[in-house]
């Protein structure tokens, strides 16, 4: 089981791969922020894990107004670091808990 500094981790770095995303996007600016659907990276824990999440750039920005909060796809889920905070067939948004929560922020900042 990988540990809370390892879930921290990894998911920064894709966190950072989708921020490069929406950078691109708000410079070609070509895409409905509300109904263009966009492809993101899993922000899961799991090394290698390269599964392509859709989501539109708003609810991107919902899942990301929180520093503990990432874009997984469904089922990436870990009970052990996180809850989920909501659900959809398209990918799920959870929330860090305890010491990987307080990693994400120290991350974030």
């Amino acid at each position: 089981m990988p540990t809370a500094d390892r879930v921290a981790r990894n998911e920064s770095l894709f966190r950072e791969v989708n921020e490069r995303i929406v950078e691109l996007e708000q410079q070609l600016g070509d895409r409905d922020p509300e109904t263009g659907s966009i492809g993101f990276v899993c922000e899961c824990a799991a090394v290698g894990c390269t599964t392509r999440v859709e989501a539109t750039l708003a609810e991107y920005q919902i899942a990301r107004a929180q520093p503990t909060r990432f874009l997984v796809a469904p089922g990436h889920m870990d009970p052990n670091y996180e809850r989920v905070v909501t659900t959809n067939n398209r990918f799920a948004i959870v929330e860090k808990l305890g010491l990987a929560g307080e990693l994400a922020t120290d991350e974030a900042d």
